[in-house]
């Protein structure tokens, strides 16, 4: 139990990382292109720009957990591996794949994991609406 619980917490902290990243060169962006002389992309086109930024970041995350499940043998292929972490990422759980016992709480951490970076990606597309609406200058 303890083993899975390090590991799942290992895997947390990448996955915070490279959110943190991910966030970081968002906000930087979205703070410039709400300041900057010229042309800057509509409103709209900058919120979807970070929804699709923040995509890849947890595209990668879930990428991340699959070859962790796949390495530890908890699965046996990438496929496999990747469809069950997305699942649990999502928190959606259709239990058609489900880890074996020996890594069980493993996918329990994943499914935290993503509800905590779903959650985060949430407040981070609203901070950037909020950067963007917030400017004097009427656009769509």
């Amino acid at each position: 139990m303890l083993k899975q619980l390090l590991i799942g917490a290992a895997a947390m902290a990448a996955t915070v990382g490279i959110q943190a990243i991910f966030m970081t060169f968002a906000l930087n962006w979205a703070k410039a292109s709400t300041q900057r002389a010229g042309w800057r992309p509509t409103r709209s086109l900058a919120v979807t720009a970070v929804i699709l930024w923040f995509f890849v970041s947890i595209c990668i995350q879930c990428w991340g957990w699959a070859w962790l499940l796949l390495y530890l043998g908890a699965l046996n292929d990438l496929e496999t591996a990747l469809y069950f972490t997305i699942v649990t990422y999502a928190t959606l759980g259709y239990g058609d794949v489900v880890l074996t016992p020996d890594w069980r709480l493993l996918g329990a951490v994943a499914a935290l994991n993503g509800t905590i970076i779903v959650g985060w990606t949430t407040a981070m597309v609203i901070a950037v609406v909020q950067l963007e609406y917030s400017s004097d200058e009427p656009q769509s």
